[in-house]
């Protein structure tokens, strides 16, 4: 009998890794599946990522300017040197050209790369370029990682999910260019746009998680926080329970617009776009940690105990992996369109 070969979409990003790819990294075995590779050098512990630009969904709305490609291609980078507790210390950046990229787009790339380096305290350490069909940038960047050895592992079973960062912005972004703004403020709808066209990693963030006195386990949500409760859940064996009503860092009018529109704040919030972290902090440390944070946006979530790594909402209700913005299944890198971008992200239940 013919059997068919499986392809990576029989697998998806998540499967994929953890049964083929990582099976031959070197290194911890819990440390694997990390936001960045640690490297115990010289007595020094660095850390080392590497990410691919993704296409800014202000493309879609014609605001993905050459600024905006070099601000994701740093952003992508050092959001997991923030995710490891990290300080960044230095891009590289290879860069594929078609022959007819004009000069200016170059300059306005390489302004917007070296504005959201600078302003993480980062530099560009150099790169590559080459000619090629169709324009592409892919970022390695170092870090100094902090005092503790952050990791997406927690030993602790009876723990807090935070997420630290805005949440909702992007995608009420979003909703606004695609819809019309219903009369936001200028003011909203400007700051609205730089949170769609120049999204900063929590970069202060991941310094003050790095030198924090107790363990945590960490992850970057470039992929969205649904994404990285999946993950951090099934790594830990802990199951996640949702908090009802998140005291989500959301300005009214931006609630009212989202719900003009029917998008469920749920949605808007785990979702990919704002570039959060994800942090499990033990239950006893959590005064602490919401005081040392104090300042920044930390959104108290859901609790987590010792089960089977299932994330369920309080009512129930469980988060659906066909839900989750996940490479080869569906997610961002395979939508076509806006209307197929709304349709996946903001309409289709992520619990159920």
């Amino acid at each position: 009998m013919l059997t068919l070969e499986q392809n990576v979409s029989d697998f998806g990003e998540i499967r994929l890794l953890s049964e083929i790819l990582l099976q031959d990294v070197t290194g911890r075995a819990g440390e694997k599946n990390d936001d960045c590779a640690h490297l115990d050098i010289s007595g020094k512990h660095l850390l080392w990522s590497i990410d691919p630009c993704p296409t800014p969904v202000a493309s879609w709305f014609g605001k993905a300017s050459a600024e905006v490609w070099g601000c994701y291609t740093a952003t992508i980078n050092l959001s997991d040197i923030a995710a490891s507790g990290g300080t960044p210390i230095g891009m590289l950046v290879s860069l594929e050209l078609p022959d007819d990229t004009s000069i200016n787009f170059i300059r306005g790339f390489q302004s917007g790369l070296i504005a959201t380096l600078y302003a993480a305290g980062a530099t560009l350490l150099g790169g590559n370029v080459k000619s090629a069909k169709k324009f592409g940038a892919t970022g390695t960047i170092i870090g100094n990682a902090g005092k503790k050895r952050i990791t997406r592992l927690i030993s602790n079973n009876n723990c807090v999910a935070y997420l630290v960062g805005n949440s909702g912005n992007f995608w009420t972004a979003v909703i606004g260019n695609y819809f019309g703004w219903n009369g936001l403020s200028i003011d909203y709808q400007a700051s609205l746009n730089t949170s769609l066209c120049f999204p900063r990693a929590q970069i202060e963030a991941g310094k003050i998680i790095g030198n924090l006195p107790f363990e945590l386990a960490c992850m970057d949500c470039s992929d969205g926080p649904a994404n990285a409760l999946f993950q951090l859940a099934q790594l830990n064996s802990l199951d996640i329970k949702l908090l009802p009503n998140p005291a989500w860092p959301l300005q009214s009018e931006y609630i009212h617009l989202l719900n003009e529109h029917n998008i469920n704040i749920e949605n808007a919030c785990y979702q990919f776009g704002d570039w959060q972290l994800l942090c499990l902090i033990p239950s006893n440390e959590c005064v602490l940690f919401e005081n040392i944070l104090h300042g920044l946006p930390v959104t108290k979530i859901g609790y987590a105990t010792q089960g089977s790594g299932t994330v369920l909402h309080e009512d129930g209700r469980r988060l659906m992996e066909t839900s989750l913005n996940q490479n080869f299944s569906g997610g961002y890198n395979s939508i076509e369109n806006i209307e197929e971008l709304l349709s996946r992200f903001m309409y289709l239940p992520i619990f159920r």
